[in-house]
């Protein structure tokens, strides 16, 4: 049976040391607290409190860092939370977490969210310097919403964007580390401070799509050229695209597979017969490697192909970017008559907000076809004296 007496400074200075384990001796002055002494000489104040279902451990400090009097003040103050229903172990872990740094909080969100591609993480560090780079040693407790507020004020350039990564990193510091009570940066939502989103309409028109497309497949970097060919013809976003494996393309079936989408979920996109002999082609020259787009990064695969874009827009006089392709793709679509709950599947967007296309699951042959639809109305608008084929060059990979 454990030791019981009245806890004293000379009593436990004379505690001996066990042989191996540890042995727990308890207060008759201060119900709960215990001496616990370890076979490595350490002797630790810890206060045990049954639950009626659970041992409730809650350690208090060693000795003689705290004195007898202040572990018997903490093991009271400690009890009298139970008793309100705070868990002083739980409120302790906060109060550590509470004391991270924000640079401590984007390592621990990195580390965490081990499946974000490089480019996520890439984009979240740079935001995060741009705009914060004079609070990234800052505890993140000390950071206000009135800060959060001045600080919005001062950004220039994308600041609502920069904000949005505080936001990400200061949400999770809140339903996962349960280290803050509150998000600073929802003051900019409470005050209607977030700048209103401005739809950007940017597309190539259908009188411009043929320059455009012969300027493409005049391209000599024929990554590049497949690259645009693929986000034209399958409404993919351009990290969707870039990071195709070729394990994942199926050209018996005329479909590739995109991983870990926007939507966090594989999307199955189809390739229409007009640029299938280009990816064919694109086989023979990165085949040997994992990456349908292969290139020096970290992640393994080529940046966005921005020189031969601005050769594009040079020749043509048409200013474009990936995600352009992407609402050229669905604009076609409602020109070829695919409807609109067709085109949102072809898009990946996700329907759960609308109640009638909850009810909507196009079926694999369905958005095949409406997606090889589009394919000819791009051919129509295209088509001049060449070949269907052109072989792709080994020159420029």
């Amino acid at each position: 049976m454990a030791e019981k007496f009245k806890f004293t400074q000379q009593r436990i200075d004379k505690l001996p040391t066990p042989e191996k384990g540890r042995v727990d001796y308890y207060d008759t002055e201060c119900p709960k607290l215990t001496c616990r002494v370890s076979s490595t000489g350490v002797k630790s104040f810890v206060l045990l409190k049954w639950t009626g279902k659970t041992m409730q451990r809650v350690t208090l400090g060693r000795y003689p860092d705290i004195s007898v009097k202040k572990a018997q003040e903490m093991a009271t103050a400690a009890l009298s939370s139970i008793a309100s229903g705070i868990n002083p172990t739980e409120e302790k872990r906060k109060q550590r977490l509470r004391g991270i740094t924000l640079q401590e909080l984007l390592d621990r969100y990195l580390t965490d969210k081990s499946d974000l591609r490089e480019a996520s993480i890439k984009d979240y560090t740079k935001k995060l310097n741009q705009g914060f780079a004079d609070w990234l040693n800052k505890p993140i407790n000390d950071i206000t919403r009135d800060m959060v507020t001045a600080k919005r004020n001062q950004l220039e350039g994308g600041r609502d964007n920069k904000m949005r990564v505080l936001r990400l990193l200061m949400s999770y510091a809140v339903t996962t580390l349960k280290a803050l009570e509150e998000n600073p940066v929802d003051v900019l939502t409470d005050g209607k401070l977030w700048a209103k989103p401005k739809r950007k309409k940017r597309m190539i028109a259908r009188d411009h799509l043929k320059d455009w497309y012969e300027a493409v497949l005049n391209l000599d970097n024929e990554k590049a050229k497949v690259y645009l060919l693929l986000l034209l013809h399958t409404g993919l976003r351009d990290q969707d695209v870039r990071f195709l494996e070729w394990r994942d393309i199926d050209f018996k079936n005329d479909c590739l597979t995109a991983r870990d989408t926007k939507n966090h979920s594989d999307f199955t996109a189809y390739i229409p017969p007009q640029i299938k002999p280009y990816l064919r082609s694109l086989h023979n020259l990165t085949g040997d490697n994992r990456f349908v787009f292969p290139g020096n990064g970290k992640d393994g695969v080529m940046d966005i192909p921005r020189k031969p874009i601005a050769q594009v827009s040079k020749k043509t006089g048409i200013e474009f970017s990936s995600h352009d392709l992407k609402r050229t793709f669905l604009t076609i679509g409602e020109a070829a008559q695919i409807p609109f709950s067709l085109l949102k599947a072809l898009a990946n967007h996700k329907t759960d907000s609308d109640v009638t296309g909850g009810y909507i699951n196009p079926e694999a042959q369905t958005m095949k076809e409406a997606a090889f639809k589009i394919a000819d109305y791009i051919q129509a608008h295209t088509a001049q004296n060449r070949d269907n084929v052109i072989m792709l060059k080994t020159a420029a990979l």
